[in-house]
């Protein structure tokens, strides 16, 4: 049955678990007045008294008894959906953004990470959904209750954090801060308990680590062009045989971020390798005669084994540097991917990487790919992004997990084939802090909240 957008009200009865509709709304919801039906929230279900509104027959307001209200957990009122399934009568959606570091501070909750999530709940606003952030300690899983932070707007138009008690929602959003948090025994327990005891869907789950995605996609004949040869824990025969077959390589931390840890190296005819990477107070380059004291060098203080070897790619240039992209792709309400964003990184002078961090500056992908192609350019972008959503396809396929949102990093090389380098589950917002990329982050955080409507299927 139909999804039906509706205002929420409460009404002052403790004694009385009913719902009040107009008759329209009984109508196409095919509801009788007294008749007893089960309404729930999330995971929380109670059995209600249907009554009608017959004062305002054509209205969209629908009331709640203020005994429904508490036995459901409904958070606060508002713009909600209504939808009819069987013998339930579903509130909803209520998407619940599970983290950790969630304090009882009223003003930063989530601690410094309280922006962010102030601006992943904005995006709630006239999507008529609970929409609330909340710890794996927080879940009473007994009475499939949950204690949450939501952002309501104040009568003075702002914003206040208020924690409610509300029901387990219909969906999780997993934003796990890092790889250490998600290796805690509570966060832990809160996956294996949500996969396997409550068969509640959970979107990206867990982290991807870069050869976790090379040996998934490498095998593909509908991607795999657009991966660059790859291997782990590379050898000195490897090292030796990658920069005979390509003149550059990578070497990257396996579960590295934002660039820590990557160096590049170089075959020079006649001079030898130059080896370059950053060390965090500035950029280093070496010249090395013979590889065995470049390798030696590179895996002094680093493990071969958490390292994997990478072809090197001759980027496309801007104003002499060279640049990449980072393509962001959500599903949207339809369960299909669309790119939200494509913003090109600019490495800093002498840089290994296009990481802000190490000097990069970002700007719209297409204002660089019109500086480079003139009147090409639009067909160079549909060729990145036809790219990336076969990818985000194909990954999400191979990972066999609900996946709403990625993040990849592309290049063109100089013969304008496109390359995927990484994929990340989840992605950083720093290239929305651009003043021409603020309509993307809109629509970015818009199609969070619209996948998980899909999931929750509302």
């Amino acid at each position: 049955m139909e999804t039906i957008r509706v205002r929420l009200r409460f009404l002052a009865y403790p004694n009385e678990v009913g719902i009040i509709l107009p008759l329209h709304l009984c109508q196409k919801l095919q509801l009788r007045p007294r008749q007893k039906i089960i309404v729930s929230l999330g995971k929380r279900e109670v059995t209600a008294t249907v009554y009608q509104n017959r004062k305002y027959p054509e209205s969209n307001i629908v009331k709640v008894t203020s005994a429904l209200k508490q036995r459901l957990g409904i958070p606060h009122a508002g713009l909600i959906h209504l939808k009819r399934e069987d013998d339930t009568l579903r509130i909803g959606p209520a998407i619940g953004i599970v983290t950790t570091g969630v304090t009882n501070n009223l003003e930063k909750p989530i601690g410094l990470r309280t922006g962010f999530f102030q601006k992943l709940l904005k995006a709630q606003e006239g999507k008529g959904v609970f929409y609330f952030i909340f710890a794996p300690q927080d879940v009473d899983w007994d009475h499939h209750l949950v204690r949450g932070w939501f952002l309501r707007p104040t009568k003075q138009g702002r914003y206040a954090w208020r924690k409610l008690t509300t029901a387990m929602p219909d969906v999780v959003y997993d934003r796990i801060p890092s790889r250490a948090a998600e290796k805690q025994d509570i966060v832990q327990a809160f996956k294996l308990r949500l996969a396997h005891e409550e068969n509640l869907p959970m979107f990206n789950r867990g982290f991807f680590d870069k050869w976790g995605v090379y040996k998934l996609l490498s095998p593909l004949p509908e991607v795999n062009e657009h991966i660059p040869e790859t291997h782990l824990s590379p050898s000195l025969e490897t090292l030796r045989s990658m920069l005979r077959k390509y003149r550059m390589i990578y070497m990257k931390p396996i579960n590295g971020s934002l660039g820590y840890g990557i160096v590049k190296v170089r075959y020079l005819p006649r001079r030898g390798y130059e080896l370059t990477y950053h060390n965090g107070s500035g950029h280093v380059r070496r010249m090395f005669k013979k590889l065995l004291p470049l390798y030696q060098h590179v895996f002094r203080n680093r493990r071969k084994r958490s390292y994997l070897i990478q072809q090197g790619i001759q980027l496309c240039t801007y104003q002499g540097r060279p640049f990449d992209f980072r393509v962001h792709l959500h599903k949207n309400q339809q369960n299909d991917w669309v790119v939200s964003c494509m913003a090109a990184k600019v490495a800093g002078a002498g840089s290994v990487t296009t990481h802000v961090r190490t000097g990069g500056m970002v700007m719209p992908g297409e204002e660089i790919l019109e500086y480079l192609f003139g009147a090409q350019w639009q067909l160079v972008e549909e060729r990145i992004r036809n790219a990336a959503v076969r990818l985000s396809s194909a990954i999400e396929e191979a990972q066999g997990i609900p996946l709403g949102e990625l993040g990849l990093d592309m290049g063109i090389d100089t013969h304008g084939h496109v390359w995927m380098f990484e994929a990340n589950s989840k992605p950083g917002r720093s290239i929305f802090k651009h003043s021409r990329l603020r309509q993307a982050d809109e629509m970015s955080l818009g199609l969070i909240v619209d996948y998980s409507c899909y999931l929750a299927n509302f």
